[in-house]
């Protein structure tokens, strides 16, 4: 398949970057005095979060919907850590296999986020000590759904990135963690790559470079 791709967009959080989710919940768990399978009913699944990855309220309302459901008055402080408890890191590894992509390759980023963390990539790059300065040293081109006011799995999405770039979808690899982002972008007749816990894009990209 490779000889057909000369184009590579890359989901980030469970592919390019290391999250884990349920630190996160289990810091609000503690902020809101509840279970963590009471968290999970509103933190990444209602309304508001989706709005909030779509750009569509600002921080501010995120934090006061949250205060409202949870009944606690927390500080911005607090959210900021609990909300951020989610960013683990690069993995070292990464940055010299997507640099070296990035040279053979158009590469792209293509990432369901928020405002407050695409403002913590470039200082967890440079707390790392990693030789870049924020994604776009990776990347010919990053797009986050909270500036693009979309988000995966709408096909929307995908099909923005294709016309902006001026990438042919066959001629296109989209690499996500999420069964359902890459089966979306499969119906446009973008190739399609799933990463597992077994097969990384340490994996599936070594022989690329």
């Amino acid at each position: 398949m490779k000889n057909t791709i000369k184009n590579i967009i890359f989901d980030f959080g469970g592919v390019v970057f290391q999250i884990e989710e349920q630190r996160t919940v289990n810091a609000f768990a503690d902020l809101f005095h509840c279970s963590a399978q009471e968290v999970l009913k509103h933190l990444f699944t209602d309304d508001a979060f989706l709005q909030f990855e779509c750009g569509k309220i600002s921080p501010q309302d995120f934090m006061q919907h949250l205060r409202n459901i949870s009944s606690v008055n927390f500080t911005e402080e607090q959210f900021l850590s609990a909300w951020n408890a989610i960013l683990v890191g690069y993995p070292a590894e990464h940055i010299p296999l997507l640099l070296a992509l990035k040279k053979k390759y158009r590469t792209f980023l293509l990432s369901n986020t928020n405002e407050l963390h695409t403002k913590e990539f470039g200082n967890i790059a440079k707390r790392q000590n990693l030789p870049i300065q924020s994604n776009e040293d990776l990347f010919e081109k990053v797009y986050y759904s909270n500036e693009l006011k979309l988000r995966k799995p709408d096909t929307k999405i995908y099909q923005y990135v294709l016309n902006d770039a001026g990438l042919k979808a066959e001629e296109t690899m989209f690499v996500d963690d999420l069964l359902v982002n890459v089966e979306a972008a499969a119906t446009l007749g973008i190739h399609i790559q799933q990463i597992t816990k077994e097969q990384g894009i340490m994996q599936i990209f070594a022989d690329w470079i």
